[in-house]
């Protein structure tokens, strides 16, 4: 039997890791070039980064909770951001 393209689990499984690892890769290009160059336009950059891509993995750890604690961690280094204080690179767990 074949299955219909939109009910391949695999499939879904492998896009929803894949843009879960484009959030925090971009997410952690901007950490480290805040880093390099911690001017008020790579804050903003990085905030922006942080801003667009968050609500994405939000909606993808409501249904997949495995990928909770990289939300969180991105809600911690927009408050870090947000405070001035020392950023950590997110981890993909």
């Amino acid at each position: 039997m074949n299955t219909i393209k939109d009910q391949d689990l695999s499939k879904n499984q492998l896009l929803v890791k894949n843009i879960v690892e484009h959030a925090i890769d971009q997410a952690n290009f901007t950490i480290k070039n805040l880093s390099k160059r911690p001017t008020v336009a790579m804050l903003m950059e990085c905030e922006n980064c942080l801003t667009d891509f968050m609500p994405v993995v939000k909606f993808i750890a409501d249904d997949h909770i495995e990928y909770a604690p990289i939300y969180d961690q991105m809600c911690a280094a927009i408050d870090a951001v947000q405070m001035g204080e020392d950023l950590v690179e997110i981890e993909f767990a």
